[in-house]
């Protein structure tokens, strides 16, 4: 082995700008493989905190669906056939959520849009139903108030995200105040159009935050269910006394319409016969019966989870599915990233392109250090001939250029490594300023302060020796076809 070393790095030495050619394009990729990665590592680590502490949790759970349902509603087109699932046995989950150890907080929400009015100016927004007590235990670093108050618990109203209230400030001329009223419309695919007017409470605005939720405002959740159309209806059976119903006797549905035009004629008969203080008690009396609209205090779209422990998050995905499989739950469980929606894959989606460019690359620079490689090896072939002639076996030559390969990739990568963490060093120390929206969702935030990836570092030193060792196989091939006479003989 120290044979091998010792001719390996002499004959590196020798062809000196060889080396230093395949060892310059070995420094700038393991360069640019580091900054790269750890650009989009640290964005989308970004991107998974900001979500996972601010607005999803570790844990997703909504009813079961068709479709891609986010914490924002569907993301494709069935959004325009089906509403957002009510999630139904809340109070059974929960109770299973609280007996899991590595769940810290719990926080049910409705999702919805809706369109918001006040004098004839209107704005479109994104709406969360919320408890606030929960949300705010969930969620406590990311409101801050700009006028009036958060809402309280028990309360009904609204508090108007920032950007929204100014949009529609500006058609006013003037601020949205707390305790001005806003006219909220908002459409179902089945619930069809509801109408809520709601108090606002307070202007607000997320700190961390990017274009999509800069949409949202929040709402409590009793409008909240009424403008999703998620209000249940309930008619208590009567309870008829024996005297009633020998009275009512048997219905007779074929019967009961035969005769139609003549109940018409006895029912305006009957009419005459009722003044005005004989209806009002009639009406008075309704007041009392038990047919009214009833609202399910637990009518929820989602529960978000908190867990004591990021890597807990695949345990309790498993086991929640086992719990809704046992106990015939009409529910599922999905991690952050489906809760989070189109922004944090877009940002995903941009890691994905950049590692298959990434993957590109390689491909050229195995194609360049294989070209590189294939003339130094040939300048050597009378050499390399000469070794063979006096003994050296094949397995001893490819060793040899395995060496001078791995050797170059370790030298040279070893100096990339350096390059980058100092390049990441400086951009962490001043910073990467968004220059526009699209980054600034890529980045998770204006500015962007990347951190040396430990996971990028080790994946682009593998990344650089493997390229050593594919490109060395070619030319080492070659060496190995020709006869160690003719080798001898070359030029």
């Amino acid at each position: 082995m120290s044979v091998l070393l010792k001719i390996a790095w002499r004959n590196l030495k020798e062809h000196r700008t060889k080396t230093l050619i395949i060892g310059t394009l070995i420094a700038v990729g393991i360069t640019v493989l580091i900054v790269g990665n750890s650009l989009m590592d640290s964005a989308t680590a970004g991107i998974e905190r900001s979500y996972i502490k601010n607005f999803t949790g570790h844990i997703m759970i909504s009813g079961k669906h068709q479709g891609n349902l986010t914490l924002f509603g569907f993301q494709d087109l069935t959004i325009l056939e089906q509403n957002i699932p009510t999630l139904h046995d809340y109070e059974e989950i929960v109770s299973f959520l609280e007996s899991l150890p590595y769940v810290e907080l719990i926080n049910p929400q409705i999702s919805g849009v809706a369109l918001a009015s006040i004098n004839e100016v209107q704005g479109a927004m994104q709406l969360f139903g919320i408890d606030p007590e929960s949300y705010l235990q969930m969620f406590p670093d990311n409101i801050e108030l700009i006028r009036g108050s958060f809402l309280a618990k028990g309360e009904e109203g609204i508090v108007l995200n920032n950007l929204v209230a100014e949009h529609m400030e500006r058609d006013l001329g003037r601020l949205i105040q707390p305790g001005e009223k806003l006219l909220l419309t908002g459409v179902t695919p089945t619930g069809g159009m509801k109408i809520r007017e709601v108090e606002v409470k307070g202007i607000f605005e997320f700190k961390q935050s990017n274009a999509q939720l800069d949409l949202i405002s929040l709402v409590d959740a009793t409008n909240m269910r009424a403008l999703s159309g998620m209000n249940v209806g309930y008619v208590s059976p009567a309870k008829l006394t024996e005297e009633e119903q020998v009275f009512l006797g048997e219905l007779d549905f074929d019967s009961l319409f035969s005769d139609f035009g003549n109940i018409l004629v006895d029912i305006e008969a009957t009419a005459e016969s009722y003044n005005e203080d004989s209806l009002l008690d009639i009406f008075a009396s309704l007041e009392d019966t038990p047919v009214q609209e009833e609202e399910e205090s637990h009518s929820w779209h989602f529960l978000l989870v908190r867990l004591t422990d990021e890597r807990m998050v695949k345990r309790a995905l498993k086991e929640l599915d086992e719990f809704f499989a046992v106990n015939n739950i009409d529910a599922e469980a999905s991690d952050w990233l489906e809760a989070a929606g189109v922004v944090a894959e877009m940002a995903y989606g941009v890691k994905l392109v950049f590692n298959i460019i990434v993957f590109l690359i390689a491909i050229v620079a195995v194609i360049i250090i294989m070209n590189t490689l294939v003339i130094s090896v040939t300048e050597r072939m009378s050499e390399i001939g000469t070794m063979r002639a006096i003994g050296a076996q094949k397995t001893f030559v490819r060793s040899m250029i395995l060496w001078e390969t791995l050797l170059i990739s370790g030298v040279f990568g070893g100096i990339g490594i350096i390059a980058g963490s100092l390049i990441l060093l400086v951009l962490n120390i001043t910073g990467i300023k968004a220059p526009n929206l699209f980054f600034e969702i890529i980045f998770g935030g204006p500015v962007l302060k990347p951190g040396l990836s430990l996971e990028s570092v080790v994946m682009s030193f593998i990344i650089v020796l493997v390229v050593g060792v594919v490109s060395s196989l070619y030319p080492t091939s070659i060496v190995m076809k020709t006869e160690p006479v003719k080798a001898m003989q070359s030029q």
